[in-house]
């Protein structure tokens, strides 16, 4: 599965410590890699169609399209921002 970051969460990485950086992009690479075991970190929004993500402090907002192959990083953001849409 193809991994596709969207500008705002782009940006979002670049601001990240180097640290947990490296951390959300391995935990991305494991679900691009094997999207069916998604571990309990996991969960889907209610209301939307989007999955979340937990590493650490910061929630990663992502979709995933069966049918392109794609795994679309939406929004990276801290655990208390991430719902302030």
């Amino acid at each position: 599965m193809r991994l596709v970051f969207r500008r705002a969460a782009e940006k979002a990485l670049d601001r990240i410590q180097a640290d947990r950086r490296g951390q959300i992009l391995t935990r991305l690479k494991e679900l691009a890699a094997e999207p069916t075991s998604r571990g309990a970190d996991v969960k889907p929004l209610s209301g939307a169609t989007s999955l979340r993500l937990r590493v650490g402090d910061y929630r990663v907002l992502f979709s995933v399209d069966d049918a392109e192959g794609t795994l679309t990083v939406e929004l990276i953001r801290t655990r208390g921002d991430v719902y302030k849409r």
